[in-house]
């Protein structure tokens, strides 16, 4: 998995219906988004307005090939406009 950096991620979807995603070191993609996307301290917590400050509200996973993602972040209504 590719994120925006350029960075590459070992990943690989889990679960029943392949409904997560999980990435080698298990805390790879958590940190990029907790910490780089979000900024978020330690022990913070995610809320809808610190979303709203930064100007999105969810993440896009596109498949580039049979073993390769990328991820990115979208702006704010992104989600529900797709979902129209």
């Amino acid at each position: 998995m590719t994120i925006p950096t350029g960075e590459t991620f070992i990943a690989k979807v889990c679960q029943d219906n392949s409904k997560a995603l999980m990435t080698d070191p298990n805390k790879a993609m958590s940190d990029w988004i907790l910490r780089k996307v979000l900024q978020l301290e330690e022990g913070e917590l995610a809320t809808i307005e610190k979303l709203d400050k930064l100007g999105f509200d969810s993440v896009i996973i596109t498949k580039s090939d049979s073993q390769n993602f990328k991820i990115d972040i979208m702006k704010t209504n992104s989600y529900y406009d797709f979902n129209k």
